[in-house]
């Protein structure tokens, strides 16, 4: 693997380099991003595969065709994609509250991550949750500056330690982002000072425990910074990271989320404004690369973006690029096998009322009430699943573990869109116990549109309120808040390792095992 000389690059060679191409772009445009791998003319790829052999092989061929160290990237906010060892989520991270834990969780996904052939990851989220407002809640950490950035370097020092490119995002961070960014254009209401001395603190934490090697920008629009350019397009924007000593790799959020482009242009007019905005590259979906190419050649040819704008960006790629050649441990050490056991674990928070024990009462009977997908059927009369819930396969092993720790109690299933008849049976099985505990889950995915419980299952809860001894909640705990008074709440701020994490909870309500997972976000529970 021969690493690029800048000196020795065509211009079209470097107008390569700062490309990104996504999964979607990638399989649509197979044959010339080759083309363009052998030309040294593309800066990097996304490898995204259901299997990690399938991947293995892809990036395999992606190496044999450059010779050069090509940027292979991957979100890894659970762990490694393909890897046997996964937390629920950043957030639970967040909740055991262990730097330690942060650094092993880098590492191990580095080890993984290095033994199917990545070198980059898009990570680690050190967006400041600010109340309700940051969708996707589970991605982030915390919401004190100082406690996101110990971590998030922690985790940075356990990815690098271990060979992996790493870009922190999504700068600049604002919290109060209400929306799927997936979906919609967000708006901040921050100003640039709060873009100095709050979301930036995280990154300023990690430059200065010499961690941060990159940075993903986000698509949100900051008028009180930039009244005109989200900071994928903003000079402004970016130019804050580098007044505020960054020297890194600055890359762009996918450009092809509808969001983004329903007002600003395709991903080939965008490409071409984000570099000359400061970013040195732009991960390209949605569309063929061919025509991204094209357009920032033809671009910098008129003058879009300067000679000293290219060549910034391509020597930092190539920097980027030679990171990548360093090596990872040879495999997953028991203890660290144990560590990422540990933050399923311990990534649980258990919130009871003044008095109250977090086990239950063993001498009392119970009725379980999981909360599952509702199944629907495509146009063509096919089932599918809306995949934002846990699923009937789930809801049986979970019944079954249930059974194993409260074996005198009634489990049954409710959809996250009840029937009339569904309502009907709860209502009449809860007249028969003395308890009711619900497992309700709400878990995080893009373009789902939202993380809430729908109506229909709040009232119900609402109706079974006086019998409700505790609510084990999967996904967003802010979607705690419109629960009913519980003695008990136990959360769990998941999308990966749900069963494990249900049993998590079953062992503290069952009193195995002492909660000791603290939230680390106030969420202001009734």
């Amino acid at each position: 693997m021969k690493p690029l000389n800048i000196n020795e690059l065509s211009t079209e060679q470097k107008i390569g380099q700062l490309i990104i191409a996504c999964c979607d772009s990638f399989k649509m445009d197979k044959e010339y991003i080759f083309e363009m791998l052998r030309d040294k003319r593309i800066g990097g790829v996304e490898v995204n595969y259901p299997s990690a052999e399938k991947c293995r092989e892809e990036i395999a061929a992606v190496n044999e065709a450059a010779g050069y160290p090509v940027l292979v990237c991957r979100d890894m906010e659970q762990g490694c994609p393909g890897g046997e060892y996964k937390i629920p989520s950043m957030l639970a991270l967040g909740i055991t509250g262990d730097e330690e834990l942060a650094y092993q969780f880098g590492a191990v996904t580095a080890i993984e991550a290095k033994s199917i052939g990545y070198n980059t990851v898009w990570g680690p989220q050190v967006d400041l949750i600010d109340g309700n407002a940051m969708f996707r809640i589970h991605r982030c950490l915390g919401e004190n500056a100082d406690f996101v950035g110990k971590m998030a370097s922690a985790i940075l020092r356990g990815y690098q330690d271990n060979g992996m490119v790493t870009t922190a995002k999504h700068w600049p961070s604002p919290g109060d982002k209400r929306k799927d960014g997936h979906l919609f254009e967000n708006v901040s209401e921050y100003t640039k000072a709060d873009l100095v001395e709050k979301t930036f603190a995280p990154y300023r934490y990690a430059i200065k425990a010499g961690q941060l090697t990159g940075v993903m920008t986000t698509h949100t629009v900051i008028p009180k910074s930039d009244s005109d350019y989200p900071t994928t397009l903003s000079e402004k924007n970016v130019a804050i990271l580098r007044e505020e000593g960054f020297d890194g790799l600055v890359m762009t959020d996918s450009l092809g989320m509808t969001g983004f482009l329903s007002k600003f242009g395709t991903p080939a007019e965008c490409a071409a404004m984000a570099i000359k905005a400061g970013h040195d590259m732009v991960l390209i979906d949605r569309v063929p690369i061919k025509e991204v190419y094209e357009s920032l050649l033809n671009a910098y040819r008129k003058g879009v973006f300067s000679e000293e704008r290219l060549n910034d960006a391509v020597r930092r790629v190539i920097a980027a690029q030679n990171r990548t050649l360093r090596r990872a441990a040879a495999s997953v050490s028991e203890y660290q096998a144990k560590c990422m056991e540990r933050i399923t674990r311990e990534g649980v928070c258990t919130i009871t009322s003044d008095g109250v024990k977090a086990a239950l009462n063993n001498d009392t009977t119970k009725l379980f009430i999981v909360l599952v997908d509702n199944l629907y059927h495509s146009e063509d009369g096919k089932p599918i699943l809306n995949g934002n819930f846990v699923t009937y396969e789930k809801y049986i092993e979970i019944r079954e573990n249930i059974l194993k720790k409260f074996p005198k109690s009634d489990v049954m299933l409710m959809n996250c869109l009840p029937s009339q008849k569904q309502i009907y049976d709860a209502s009449y099985r809860a007249s028969l116990v003395d308890e009711v505990v619900f497992i309700t889950n709400s878990i995080p995915k893009s373009y789902a549109a939202s993380e809430n419980l729908t109506e229909h299952i709040i009232v119900f809860m609402e109706s079974v309120a006086k019998k409700i001894s505790a609510i084990v909640h999967i996904g967003n705990p802010f979607a705690s808040q419109e629960f009913p008074h519980s003695p008990r709440v136990l959360l769990i701020c998941g999308k990966e390792k749900i069963i494990e994490c249900v049993d998590s909870a079953l062992l503290v309500l069952s009193g195995d095992i002492k909660p000791i997972g603290k939230m680390s976000i106030d969420l202001r529970l009734q």
